[in-house]
């Protein structure tokens, strides 16, 4: 049993989330009800997102510190971040302010029932099971990236590892910086593990750092995987410090 300042955080903290949620229902209706053509050109709802992830992120009570934003240019990118919480979400998505942005997600979070209205509004969700549906998803990306003020959001590593480590990174990323000649911005996430681990419904209280590292760009001649190992190497230095 946890102890009892554990017990009263979370439960004050999942209630404040609740009423997020709830004051929220109007920016998830508007992500439904736009038409696609319309939904990643739609400054309300990219405002309304922005607010939604401030406010989630401060619903933990947690203390969190956000560095490097100097590092993010102006024009799109995509992001790549280490993936330990649900909670890297928000905390990723803090970084992006009003910026358009669309996820990359995974099949299995069309199991939750809220998810399956939502995620195929805000995410191109691929099934890593079937190539052939995994090349259609992503076809999809870059057909609504490409040639648009778009960032696109991942997490390479492809599942949650609350272990503290940086696990191998799957080289999706690198294809569509090179398809979409977008620079690679990657943001290291230390300290979520303790926050919120996967499969708990406990929030304990633990300092977050949340770290924009400068822009990765594929150099003239390096391979796709030489490019994968520099960016993933940058995160193995992080988690080192």
């Amino acid at each position: 049993m946890p102890k009892l300042s554990v017990i009263l955080h979370t439960l004050f903290s999942r209630f404040c989330l609740l009423l997020i949620l709830i004051l929220g229902m109007p920016i998830f209706l508007l992500m439904i009800i736009l038409p696609e053509r319309y939904r990643y050109k739609s400054r309300v709802l990219f405002w309304g997102m922005r607010f939604f992830y401030w406010v989630v992120v401060k619903a933990t009570f947690v203390p969190i510190s956000f560095e490097g934003e100097e590092n993010i240019p102006t024009q799109p990118v995509v992001f790549v971040a280490n993936h330990q919480s649900a909670l890297d979400i928000p905390l990723l998505g803090v970084f992006t302010k009003e910026r358009p942005h669309i996820w990359l997600a995974r099949q299995e979070l069309m199991q939750w029932k809220l998810l399956r209205w939502v995620l195929p509004r805000m995410a191109v969700v691929i099934d890593t099971e079937s190539r052939e549906k995994a090349m259609g998803s992503m076809r999809r990306l870059l057909r609504l990236a490409q040639g648009q003020n778009i960032d696109v959001m991942l997490f390479p590593e492809g599942a949650r590892f609350p272990d503290d480590k940086v696990h191998k990174f799957y080289g999706g990323f690198v294809t569509l910086a090179k398809l979409l000649n977008r620079k690679v911005v990657p943001v290291y996430i230390s300290g979520v593990n303790k926050v919120y681990p996967p499969n708990t419904f406990w929030v304990t209280r633990h300092p977050i750092t949340v770290t924009a590292g400068k822009p990765f760009t594929i150099q003239e001649g390096e391979s796709d995987d030489a490019f994968k190992e520099r960016v993933y190497q940058w995160f193995v230095d992080q988690s080192e410090r």
